[in-house]
This record gives C-alpha cells, sequence and structure tokens, in this order.
C-alpha cells in the first residue's frame, strides 16, 4: 500500500526543511542540561526556599530542580512543542487538501495510486519526520549532558520510553489532521481542526496544572498523556501510550474509510 517513489520524493522535498527544525530541537535539547549544571543549585535553593508559588510547583512538576526535571520542562516548553508539531499539524494539513484546493490531486490520483495509498504513504511521510526531530531532541539531550559529565544520570530506559511516547503524540496529532485534510477540498478547515487540537489540547493540560478544579479536563487533551516529569522519575504509565495509539488508530481508520469514498467536486 505504501508508494516508494512518492514516499521518496516526499522526503526528498521536505528534508532541508525537517533538518533544519531537528538541528533546532537539538540545540534546545542540549541547552537544558547546561543550565542545569551551571544554575541547577541557585534553582534548587530558591524552589526550597518557598518563594515560587505551589500553582507554578505545579506547573514545574511539584519536584525539586534536577536534571530530570530541567531535561522535561524542555521536553514541555511551548517552544519545543511549536517545532515538533509543525510537520504532523501543517504538512499533514496541507498535503491532500492543500493539493487539491490548488487542483493538482487529480493529476497524482491519475497515476496508479489508490486514494488509500496516497493517504498511508503520506502519512509515514509525516511519521519519518517526527522520528527525525525526536531523534534529535534525545541527541541533543545527551550531548548537552556529556558536556558537563552528566551523561551518566540520564537514564537510557526512561529517555527510550519519552522518546516512544513523544513520536506516538505526534502520530495522533498527525493522523488527526491528515484526515481532517482528506475530508476537506480546501487547506483552511484542515489546518483549522488541527491548530484547534493543538491550541486547545495545549490550554486544557495548563489550565489543569494552574487549577486543580480544572483537572478533570485535562484528560481530553492529548498532551495530557505526554508527562515527561512522571517518565523521567521512573514512573512511566504505559496506558498514556494506549491511549495515543488509540486515537491514532482511529483517525487512521476514519481516514481511510472516508476518503476512497468521497466525491472530488471540480476546483473552483
Amino acid at each position: 500500500m505504501i508508494n516508494g517513489p512518492l514516499l521518496r520524493r516526499t522526503w526528498r522535498a521536505h528534508g532541508a526543511r525537517v533538518g533544519l527544525i531537528a538541528l533546532a530541537l537539538a540545540a534546545w535539547s542540549f541547552l537544558l542540561p547546561v543550565i542545569y549544571a551551571t544554575f541547577g543549585r541557585q534553582m534548587e535553593a530558591l524552589i526550597e526556599s518557598g518563594i515560587i508559588p505551589d500553582a507554578m510547583l505545579r506547573l514545574l512538576g511539584g519536584g525539586v530542580f534536577g536534571l530530570d526535571a530541567s531535561v522535561a520542562l524542555g521536553v514541555a516548553h511551548p517552544f519545543a512543542i511549536a517545532l515538533q508539531v509543525v510537520y504532523p499539524v501543517g504538512f499533514a494539513a496541507a498535503a491532500i487538501a492543500g493539493e487539491r484546493q490548488r487542483g493538482t490531486l487529480e493529476v497524482l490520483l491519475s497515476r496508479p495510486l489508490s486514494r488509500r495509498s496516497l493517504f498511508l504513504t503520506l502519512l509515514l511521510a509525516i511519521l519519518g519526520a517526527a522520528v527525525a526531530t525526536t531523534a534529535a531532541s534525545v541527541a541533543g539531550t545527551y550531548l548537552g549532558a556529556a558536556a558537563y559529565g552528566l551523561a551518566g544520570d540520564l537514564d537510557a530506559g526512561e529517555q527510550a520510553f519519552l522518546a516512544v511516547n513523544t513520536i506516538l503524540l505526534l502520530a495522533a496529532l498527525a493522523a488527526i489532521t491528515l484526515a481532517a485534510s482528506a475530508s476537506f477540498d480546501r487547506l483552511t478547515p484542515a489546518i483549522g481542526i488541527g491548530l484547534a487540537v493543538v491550541l486547545a489540547g495545549y490550554v486544557l493540560e495548563l489550565l489543569g496544572q494552574l487549577w486543580p478544579d480544572a483537572e478533570p479536563l485535562q484528560p481530553y487533551s492529548p498532551f495530557h498523556y505526554l508527562r515527561p516529569l512522571d517518565i523521567l522519575s521512573g514512573r512511566a504509565e504505559p496506558a498514556d501510550l494506549a491511549v495515543l495509539a488509540v486515537v491514532f488508530v482511529v483517525a487512521v481508520a476514519w481516514g481511510l474509510w472516508h476518503f476512497p469514498r468521497r466525491d472530488l467536486a471540480a476546483p473552483s
């Protein structure tokens, strides 16, 4: 079902941009162990002094500032999330709806390429980008830790679980957005759905961390199922992976069912 030529062409066309995003994430992840090594003791003393409000401590994860907390904050930071979701949302939204809007989707489908094959090939291309950016982030973390002799403090199993959890989150967001892209003839509603899931999900998770009364809303956010501090503290929840996998499968199933059955009206 995967079309090799289309997959290779897609990766070639977007490889440079994905590489730049990966480098930016590697540089960002490199900084977090460096910041901890440079300011860790001062931050720990500040937290223990009671100056920081309890609400902010809940946002930080509630623990004493350490290497794990520093890395976890880097993963959950809006800057890192924005870089990570560029392709799962931006490219996924434009992958089909953008082609449809430009009137080039019919040319692509006129070749020996089924709609299901197109959908799965584009999905695999996006997942490849997610794996590349996540791997770059992990590599940056290890390089930053090694630069200050802290690499031994990183648990390889926890880092691997965090990477898999991150990739699954990105895969779920990509599947939702690509399914939306396959359902519309215009880019605007497709990218609107993808951005709504990301922004609303992030706000719900943040609100639940800052306001205890809003905690019941957190399970409705996809970001609730990526908890870096818990993972790096040895409290990983395999159930989080299962929830994201279910979201991914349901979104892919919808796209594979709906896309071949919808009419493609003449573009206007």
